[in-house]
């Protein structure tokens, strides 16, 4: 095995995945959500773990830009559901 030390600051990093394009609708949604509200999102069904991962992926990404702390719940369709936590 071959390896090399070198100073911290002189790493070299590169971003991992894919930037998500987030919708605009959704965040501005999030945004206005009220502390005894539900966002039912009905067009964001998921029925695999794959696609609940992804979705959900979605939502926080969204949930971040509007700057909100929001959970998740999951209907038994597979429909999320987003709520604020703090």
């Amino acid at each position: 095995m071959e390896f090399q030390v070198i100073k911290a600051d002189e790493m070299e990093v590169t971003p991992r995945g894919r930037k998500s394009t987030v919708s605009p609708e959704l965040v501005k949604a999030i945004a206005k959500l009220g502390p005894k509200d539900a966002l039912v999102l009905n067009g964001m069904t998921a029925t695999t773990k794959k696609d609940k991962a992804r979705v959900s992926a979605q939502i926080r990404g969204a949930a971040k830009q509007a700057k909100r702390e929001v959970g998740i719940r999951w209907s038994r369709a597979g429909v999320p559901q987003v709520i604020v936590t703090a």
